[in-house]
């Protein structure tokens, strides 16, 4: 499927973090995804409550999304220090647009490959929490983002949109943002969106473009550290999975073709969220308020809350489209000169 994709046995134990399952010993039902889903919305990473809160509401994400950030609201709050490159070991990488990348293609755990045949048999597989799992920071010589190549910078000779400056952003949980919203503060709120409202406004960003191709996607498990509270020497606490996403959207630039980056990461593996949120701020970098308003007629509404179907288009970024970016980014590169 992806013509340069290898494994790398420096990702067995990055594997395994992506891989085990959050029930417990004898445990019928696996609801890790929803669990890391809620935990995604809610702005916080405790598998534990997210898992408590889905028991107590019943299942209803929504709920518990909401007793998660309360519950989060009455903790202490210890400010940790920011995520630094060659502390996100890679699990998963993936380009859509390049058949070949620098550093290779690495499948990883794929929820794309998943069987969607149910399966009737009573025989689930228990879980044994009692073994200790391996981490990533165990292995040494597992990539990094650090020492990973950006598959951006593989497009040239066509004309990119400077995006918005990088900066430090507010955290929603602690602030109050009001519009107009830099970028970091946007992304920020929609890092916290509801997946079914991102995925369906994803998709209807995509319905209405002429190219749009995921550059890279990466899944990798992110050590968080804090200071120590005497020495003030940085104390590594956690062990969190982020998705990281970005995409290319068509633009025009005075009149001319051109293409524009998206951005988009979240907690946990849920990868429609981080396909989504990277969609999104493509979309409003390219149109500011997204200059063809969304339009509520029967089509729309049906379309856009259609789960599968919008799931479905929003996660086929995944697969490869190397023939027609080839096509759009030498069209691109025709105009440019």
């Amino acid at each position: 499927m992806y013509a340069s994709m290898h494994e790398n046995d420096a990702l067995e134990a990055a594997r395994t973090i992506a891989g085990r399952r959050a029930a417990q010993p004898g445990s019928r039902t696996d609801t890790s995804a929803l669990e890391e889903q809620v935990c995604a919305e809610a702005g916080l990473w405790e598998l534990a409550a997210a898992r408590r809160a889905l028991d107590q509401s019943r299942g209803d994400a929504s709920h518990a999304v909401s007793m998660l950030r309360v519950w989060a609201a009455t903790q202490p709050h210890v400010q940790a220090l920011p995520v630094r490159p060659d502390d996100v070991a890679i699990v998963r990488r993936l380009s859509s647009a390049y058949p070949r990348i620098p550093g290779g293609q690495w499948l990883g755990m794929a929820p794309e490959l998943r069987s969607r045949q149910l399966d009737w048999t009573d025989e689930r597989p228990t879980v044994d929490t009692s073994a200790r799992t391996p981490t990533v920071a165990q292995a040494a010589d597992a990539p990094t983002r650090a020492g990973t190549p950006r598959v951006r910078d593989l497009i040239d000779d066509a004309v990119v949109l400077a995006g918005a400056a990088d900066g430090d952003g507010d955290d929603p949980a602690r602030a109050v943002m009001t519009p107009p919203f830099t970028r970091a503060n946007r992304l920020a709120l929609l890092a916290r969106g509801e997946t079914g409202a991102l995925v369906a406004l994803a998709a209807l960003i995509l319905g209405r473009r002429q190219e749009a191709v995921m550059v890279e996607l990466t899944v990798g498990s992110a050590v968080i550290r804090v200071p120590h509270p005497r020495s003030g020497a940085p104390c590594a606490v956690a062990e969190i999975p982020i998705t990281e996403v970005e995409v290319v959207l068509d633009a025009d630039a005075d009149g001319r073709p051109a293409l524009v980056t998206g951005w988009g990461a979240t907690l946990g593996t849920v990868e429609r969220r981080a396909i989504s949120l990277a969609l999104l701020d493509a979309a409003m970098q390219a149109d500011g308020d997204l200059r063809e308003p969304v339009t509520l007629d029967d089509q729309t509404v049906i379309a856009a809350t259609d789960g599968p179907a919008t799931n479905g288009f929003v996660e086929h970024l995944r697969l490869p489209h190397y023939a027609s970016f080839a096509a759009y980014l030498a069209q691109v590169g025709g105009e440019a000169q």
